[in-house]
């Protein structure tokens, strides 16, 4: 029986260009799922920064675009030839590729042959670049020994992160977020985010038409590409809930008398736990009411 390889998240600090055609890497440096919880960092607001507006953008052909090497990462790359797209969105709907609609089909059946799990050679490149300067909360949880990330929640085909010139990380799945550690980007960057928040920092993408996982998209749908959900960054303290997993199971009352009963496990996963000391839970009906309160050590 041949060996099964297995699906990867790869840990790298440079692109390879062999992720787009290695169907057994799906990613790079991407954080792990976890539950998409609300949280807040003493504040009212939660501590996110959306990077959603006017992107630049200029569409390349892979053949010319080099990820190993990325000169267009760069914060100084000259990108005055841009043109301009709003990020959520498609590069079909803002006019830089061609509308495509295919039923079982693939986009590149009678223009080209390509044995899985290559890819076309017309292989549409889509470089967006967009500067920005952390909002104050982020960088403040920064200096307070936290983290943040940065969420693209939706693109398509595949995508290369850079900010500001550091590689971040490589995502293909686009219908599922992928979450990238940028801290150290961020203090290492174009001025220390903790110390100078208001330096502006550069994200550059590269977007690719086609990877190894356009051979699972041979569905009937129009083939769209580009950064078509929201991007954005988020904060995270030293002491954090990464996941918050719930079960709810009830029991009516039979007719013995038994009263209705209903019970809630919660299972938390924190982050640095050792550092915190307690662990506050409460439920609350509809209406606002406390209907169970718990307080416990935590014993990370």
């Amino acid at each position: 029986m041949a060996d099964t390889a297995e699906l990867a998240i790869v840990h790298a600090t440079t692109a390879s260009a062999s992720w787009l055609t290695d169907p057994t890497v799906f990613a790079a440096n991407r954080k792990p799922a976890h539950s998409s919880h609300r949280y807040v960092i003493g504040e009212t607001s939660e501590p996110k920064q959306s990077l959603d507006g006017e992107w630049k953008v200029r569409i390349e052909q892979a053949r010319n675009v080099d990820v190993e090497s990325a000169p267009f990462a760069a914060v100084d790359f000259e990108d005055g030839d841009f043109g301009a797209i709003e990020v959520p969105g498609h590069l079909q709907m803002a006019g830089y590729l061609k509308n495509k609609y295919v039923n079982i089909q693939y986009p590149w059946d009678g223009h080209e042959d390509p044995q899985a799990p290559n890819i076309p050679e017309n292989n549409h490149v889509a470089i967006y670049r967009r500067r920005f300067a952390l909002d104050a909360q982020l960088a403040r949880t920064l200096e307070n020994d936290g983290t943040v990330s940065l969420t693209f929640h939706g693109a398509a085909t595949a995508i290369y992160v850079w900010l500001d010139g550091t590689f971040v990380g490589y995502g293909e799945d686009g219908f599922t977020p992928s979450e990238f550690d940028v801290t150290e980007a961020l203090r290492n960057g174009n001025g220390n985010a903790a110390d100078s928040p208001e330096a502006e920092h550069t994200l550059t993408v590269a977007c690719y038409e086609y990877s190894s996982a356009s051979w699972l998209e041979d569905q009937d749908f129009w083939r769209l590409h580009g950064l078509f959900r929201t991007v954005e960054l988020a904060a995270q303290p030293h002491t954090h809930v990464e996941t918050v997993q719930l079960e709810a199971d009830y029991t009516a009352a039979d007719t013995a008398g038994t009263a209705d009963t209903a019970e809630l496990n919660a299972a938390l996963t924190l982050r640095n736990p050792a550092d915190a000391m307690t662990i506050e839970s409460t439920l609350r009906d509809g209406d606002g009411n406390v209907v169970w309160e718990s307080t416990q050590a935590c014993n990370g």
